[in-house]
């Protein structure tokens, strides 16, 4: 079902298969704890790092921003990949790269969440301040440690940050973009028309055959673990994406060129295309991904129903064809555009989460916090 796109090009608005039924491929989730306790810890813990030796700060004469370039340049590049984070080639030069590793920064260890980042006036902007605090001994931990020889992926939606942890440390800490969200805080509706050129089973269709489709553009929380990948750049009835990495049926970690501050995906997780070269290298089928929702709750504490994307439907107002040179769409119901997909804002039903890491320089760890599963009503599969 993976095929060609009509309605979403490759420029600018990229995105991967939701899939068209829940039967289009083994499903991934782990099913949440039904009873006992399980201890976790509520904030990525932004601790006090005692294995390395203390470094004599330098000083910023002026704040950085995108576009900025020389040695201070180069030393904000080479802390932030101490730390983790991936600002990309240590060059001197303040790209977009550099750009989306100080968003994650800001978020992850000064603890703003995505609609703060994003409606802030100085969101990329590397102050001497910040400077200072980022020269501290940070030590960032998982959530969920897993312990050595292993990795495993943490995704906080409510921050739009994405880390890898190798051997519970961090390896790879990005910016982020997820499923597209309404003004309410929850996932935004779209309506497209797509080509596929394979049934729902795989075999080829000839012709293709052209159908409006409607889903929500929904990032589910939950544990989940990779199940496939495909190198370069893949096209599927929504569009786009480069090296993508699936873990939740069509839902996939991969490149786009177009990773804004605020949620704009039809439900993958985007990053950066350059980045998009790196990720596949450091994750491996069947490691865990656990991911946060905007939510509120737990990794463990989703339903299966709860954890399952968005399948495509029908649109009610789109006439379908077999042929790949016409079709037909019939008056659409009133959208609102979104920088890289068209969405149709249904009924506010949830709130956001408010932020829950913790700032630096105040670098103490957040302690682990055991608590007991809730009850979590079952609902019904999208």
């Amino acid at each position: 079902m993976l095929l060609v796109v009509v309605a979403a090009g490759l420029s600018g608005r990229s995105e991967g298969d939701t899939g068209e039924s829940q039967n289009t491929t083994a499903a991934s989730a782990i099913t949440a704890p039904l009873g006992g306790e399980t201890t976790v810890v509520t904030a990525p813990s932004i601790g006090v790092d005692t294995t390395t030796t203390p470094i004599v700060k330098t000083t910023f004469a002026q704040a950085l921003g995108k576009g900025s370039a020389g040695d201070d340049v180069t030393r904000l590049q080479t802390r932030l990949t101490e730390l983790g984070f991936a600002p990309g080639t240590i060059d001197g030069q303040f790209g977009s790269l550099t750009q989306q590793a100080v968003w994650a920064y800001k978020k992850l260890v000064g603890g703003a969440t995505w609609q703060e980042l994003d409606s802030s006036d100085s969101k990329t902007a590397v102050s001497n301040d910040l400077w200072q605090q980022m020269q501290d001994p940070i030590a960032i931990s998982p959530r969920r440690p897993q312990g050595a020889g292993t990795t495993h992926v943490e995704i906080y939606l409510p921050l739009q940050v994405l880390a890898v942890f190798t051997d519970d440390r961090p390896v790879f800490i990005a910016h982020i973009s997820s499923g597209d969200l309404t003004d309410e805080g929850i996932p935004a509706t779209f309506c497209e028309t797509v080509t596929l050129d394979t049934d729902e089973n795989g075999a080829p269709l000839d012709p293709p055959v052209e159908k409006g489709v409607c889903a929500e553009s929904k990032t589910p929380g939950g544990i989940f673990r990779f199940t496939r990948r495909y190198e370069g750049k893949r096209v599927g009835p929504l569009g786009g994406m480069l090296n993508p990495v699936y873990f939740n049926y069509g839902i996939a970690v991969h490149g786009a060129e177009n990773v804004p501050t605020e949620p704009v995906s039809h439900g993958c997780v985007r990053i950066h295309n350059k980045l998009s070269e790196v990720f596949p290298t450091l994750v491996a089928r069947g490691d865990k991904v656990f991911v946060w929702g905007h939510d509120g709750k737990e990794p463990e504490y989703y339903t299966r129903a709860e954890s399952l994307p968005s399948f495509n439907r029908p649109d009610p107002n789109a006439t379908t064809t077999t042929s790949s040179t016409t079709t037909t769409v019939a008056a659409a119901a009133p959208t609102t555009e979104k920088p890289t997909a068209t969405t149709v804002k249904p009924s506010p039903t949830t709130t956001k989460p408010a932020p829950t890491t913790t700032a630096a320089p105040a670098t103490t760890a957040a302690p682990a916090t055991t608590v007991a599963p809730p009850t979590v009503p079952t609902t019904a599969a999208p």
